[in-house]
């Protein structure tokens, strides 16, 4: 859920936040790790997948000590799957294709179709000012538009220096999406809206919000009424069923202490990510989910066509990314353009991208806070070119 300009500044509010909560709450924080713990069961069904994509997960996952699971889709509709290293250290349980991670930003993917499907509807325009909805003091210049690709210039909440203390400090806390929306109320816009790309979580808190108030539906109803009409089972936003396993979150770049166990947060960290970055999924459902998207399946040719409209988006720490459509990265990832989204959230990271010259769609998702993810992405393509 970072925002990849100025993660570093992020992450250091967030480093501070971890580094008090471990002096302060440390054994609250265990109860809850031992209470939210979901990673070790008996009806798990580790990857063994034999393939090149294994090799580059088993390398990765060794070095970085990261629980990972990753799909390829072929053009044919062939799927790889692989899995390595532990969905919980401490048991030492494997991560399996059963696993659920968080996959942070990807989110973000499934926002925006929601949206768009709310605009076939009708309901609302992408042009329609947001004053629709919120009396935020620059409402009136800012579109649906504008939030969807983040030319909005409004600031990131996650960004707040007291929301992160609270955010991390708070971990038995379910955000309502009006509290988050307080985070922003009277902050000023930081570009003019419309000028240029600025990443920012709060325009997605916004069409978070939009969508349950146009629709009289929540999101986790709408998500879930996506991906029934899917057939993926294995997409949830904080409505998790009893028997499902979600790896622990684990971090080591954010607070160089080790790598301190993040489960224990998970109501307070999904919930405060809320439609910018609050689902938890698998690789096959996510995989599946972001081909389905780019080949047509789950909005119109329109609504797709406005979602691959690009504005110049450069990211310094990652050149790979070039553009930003209404919810959509564009990659250029050896020589070939890539569409998808990359995510982060404290405890987890990965990417989903389905390749516009070449039908290919790949996802990797991990229980670490950070991973390396157009590199892995490059990696798998090198190792399954015929």
């Amino acid at each position: 859920m970072s925002r990849p300009s100025t993660r570093k500044g992020i992450l250091g509010v967030i480093l501070l936040a971890l580094f008090l909560l471990t002096a302060g709450l440390q054994g609250n924080v265990s109860r809850l790790t031992r209470q939210n713990d979901r990673a070790c069961a008996s009806n798990s069904n580790q990857i063994e997948s034999g393939t090149l994509l294994q090799e580059v997960l088993d390398t990765y996952s060794a070095k970085r000590n990261a629980g990972m699971q990753a799909t390829v889709i072929f053009p044919d509709g062939t799927l790889w799957h692989a899995s390595s290293g532990f969905a919980s250290r401490g048991k030492e349980c494997p991560v399996s294709f059963n696993h659920h991670f968080g996959i942070g930003s990807v989110t973000k993917l499934y926002t925006a179709a929601l949206v768009m499907r709310q605009v076939e509807t009708g309901r609302f325009s992408l042009d329609d000012s947001i004053s629709n909805w919120f009396d935020l003091p620059y409402a009136e210049h800012v579109t649906v538009r504008m939030a969807l690709n983040h030319t909005s210039g409004i600031l990131d909440y996650t960004g707040d220096p007291a929301f992160l203390l609270r955010y991390v400090g708070l971990p038995e806390k379910s955000w309502r999406p009006d509290e988050l929306l307080e985070v922003i109320r009277h902050k000023s816009l930081q570009i003019p809206p419309g000028s240029w790309h600025d990443y920012s979580n709060s325009n997605y808190l916004l069409l978070g919000i939009i969508l349950e108030q146009a629709s009289g539906k929540s999101y986790t109803s709408l998500l879930r009424e996506m991906m029934d009409e899917l057939g993926l089972r294995d997409t949830f936003y904080l409505e998790y069923p009893d028997d499902i396993l979600i790896a622990n979150a684990y971090d080591q770049d954010l607070l160089h202490v080790g790598m301190p166990n993040l489960t224990g947060l998970r109501l307070s960290l999904h919930s405060g990510a809320y439609s910018a970055g609050g689902i938890v999924s698998t690789s096959s459902d996510t995989a599946r989910f972001t081909r389905a998207l780019f080949t047509g399946k789950i909005v119109s040719d329109e609504s797709l066509a406005e979602m691959l409209t690009f504005v110049h988006a450069p990211d310094v720490d990652a050149p790979e990314r070039i553009g930003y459509g209404l919810g959509v990265r564009q990659f250029i990832i050896t020589n070939e353009e890539f569409t998808g989204h990359t995510g982060a959230i404290p405890g987890y990271s990965g990417v989903t991208a389905f390749g516009v010259d070449n039908g290919i769609t790949i996802t990797i998702l991990s229980n670490l806070s950070v991973i390396e993810q157009e590199w892995l992405l490059t990696e798998i393509l090198e190792a399954i070119k015929p």
